[in-house]
């Protein structure tokens, strides 16, 4: 298994951050809170899927609210729901990952199994080759959009632990991530999990805030 570089310096972090689009921590980690909001508003009522739907779909919505009004885009080519920056020809999706979120040492994964059309895929971002850019199969077949490389917001959140981490796999085997060639360390204790509530703007309706709950 190939070793990923692993950026866990807060130094480090911002600086890898920024040469990503210009993104920021606090940008990302306001798409976890979202996250934790939706999981915390679920109930033993709740059918047992809807933790981990409604922490993708808000923690997807929250990071194209933040991230459309600094120039990039949405992009949802193939049901595969990203945020991309044409300039760096990046794409960010969100996914629900492991306990191994936010750990240097371990090797995260995804929690649920990849479909079909992304199971297909074994061998993802490996490449960067002169005027190609990137090789990229984390999406389906349809989404990929050649010389953009696929990153993916990390989160775990199992009742008061919270992880988080932007990654980019570069392995995809029987649905499952396996190898990873950089991880970005955004949440890796609990000294580092601070959750606040932050303001939330849709395009079509006035600022209101989410509260967000701990368990």
């Amino acid at each position: 298994m190939a070793e990923a570089v692993v950026y866990h310096d807060p130094l480090d972090i911002d600086r890898r951050l920024r040469a990503l689009g210009g993104l920021q921590r606090q940008d990302l980690l306001a798409a976890v809170e979202a996250a934790v909001a939706a999981v915390g508003g679920c109930t033993d009522n709740d059918p047992p899927a809807a933790r981990g739907w409604d922490s993708w779909r808000s923690a997807t919505r929250r990071l194209r609210e933040v991230h459309r009004r600094l120039g990039w885009e949405k992009d949802d080519t193939a049901n595969f729901s990203t945020i991309i920056h044409k300039g760096e020809r990046i794409k960010v999706a969100v996914a629900n990952t492991d306990d191994a979120t936010g750990n240097p040492l371990a090797h995260p994964t995804n929690r649920s199994r990849k479909g079909a059309t992304s199971d297909r895929a074994s061998q993802i971002n490996q490449l960067v080759l002169p005027f190609a850019g990137w090789h990229s199969e984390t999406e389906p077949e349809l989404a990929v959009v050649p010389g953009y490389a696929t990153w993916y917001l990390g989160i775990y959140i199992e009742g008061d632990t919270v992880r988080a981490e932007l990654s980019m796999p570069t392995r995809l085997e029987s649905g499952y991530f396996t190898e990873w060639k950089e991880r970005i360390m955004l949440i890796s204790s609990d000294e580092e999990w601070t959750p606040s509530v932050v303001p939330v703007a849709d395009d079509d309706g006035p600022a209101f805030e989410v509260p967000v709950f701990r368990k």
